[in-house]
Order: structure tokens, then C-alpha cells, then sequence
């Protein structure tokens, strides 16, 4: 009989899969995540109605390069690679306001790579970022999810997520 995860860590066996651990994002790796997540960005804001298509890149890669001013040493902000069996198989982007009175910890990224997903290592790397948080005395954790991304809300659901606010829009036609 296979171990039972231990959800504290994120470390177990989910369905199947082997063990994620957390690792520090290399520079190189780095690198690569962050033209690719620049790109996603832009997708997700014009799928979602909210950035003309025409100006999407331009405003992902502003807007990255203001969150991440300092790359990889910008303060409070945390970057892992979720790595089973020394390969990684996801992405996590963490950050923590140092200047808050309670610590909370903000999900900025978090990604299963395309050749891994579907294996329940999803929920074993949200297990391991609410892991991470609660070792460095986070009092909650938070993330945003585009609406269009229905299997990441069924997971974030499924996990005890609660929603705590709403953004709505309705399209003004145009004359």
C-alpha cells in the first residue's frame, strides 16, 4: 500500500505520482520561465477581455518587469521549480509583503508543466507552497484565477480556497 501524502509538505504519493519537492529557480531556468510566463500573461489577459491583443506583450512584459524589478533578488518574492524524481514538473512564484502587520503569502505563479499534468502533482505543489508558508509564519495564503480557468478553481475549491472578492465586467458596445 502506497504512503499517504503528508499535506503538510506536499511530500507523498498523490495517485500514484512520486514525491515534489521544492527547489530555488535556477538563473537559467529563470530566464526561460519568465519569457514564457511574460507570454501566458498576455494570453490569459486577453482571453479574460481585459488587454487588447495588439498591446498584451507589451503591457506583460511592463507590468513583469516592474513585479520582478530585481529578477530573481527582488524582494519578498520567492521563485521554486517543483521537481520529481530530478525532473522538474512545475513552477512556483511566491510572495510575501514584508511590510504587512500579518504575513500573508500571494501565489503571483504556480504551473504544472504540460507533460505532467493530470497526475495529482497540482495538488501536491499547492501542498507544498501552503508548507513553505506556514514554516516562515504566513497567516494565509491567496492567489487569483482568471475565470475561463475552470480546472484551476475546481482545484483551488477542492483545496479550501474561499473566494474574497469578485471582478466583473460587461461589455459596452461601441457606436
Amino acid at each position: 500500500m502506497p504512503p499517504e501524502p503528508d499535506h503538510r509538505t506536499g511530500a507523498g504519493n498523490y495517485a500514484g505520482v512520486m514525491t515534489l519537492a521544492l527547489e530555488p529557480m535556477s538563473g537559467d531556468y529563470f530566464a526561460a520561465w519568465n519569457e514564457r510566463l511574460v507570454v501566458e500573461y498576455a494570453r490569459e489577459k486577453v482571453e479574460a477581455g481585459l488587454w487588447p491583443e495588439e498591446h498584451a506583450l507589451d503591457l506583460s512584459r511592463a507590468e513583469q518587469a516592474e513585479t520582478l524589478a530585481d529578477g530573481m533578488a527582488t524582494p519578498g518574492h520567492d521563485l521554486f521549480v517543483g521537481v520529481v524524481d530530478g525532473v522538474v514538473a512545475g513552477n512556483l512564484w511566491l510572495y510575501t509583503d514584508p511590510k504587512q502587520p500579518v504575513q500573508s503569502t500571494y501565489i503571483y505563479d504556480i504551473e504544472i508543466l504540460e507533460p505532467h499534468r493530470g497526475r495529482g502533482l497540482g495538488r501536491a505543489l499547492l501542498a507544498a507552497a501552503e508548507a513553505w508558508c506556514a514554516e516562515r509564519g504566513s497567516a494565509s495564503v491567496r492567489l487569483n484565477v482568471f475565470a475561463p480557468n475552470a480546472t484551476a478553481r475546481a482545484l483551488y475549491d477542492s483545496a479550501g480556497y474561499e473566494p474574497t472578492s469578485t471582478h466583473m465586467m460587461k461589455r459596452i458596445p461601441q457606436a
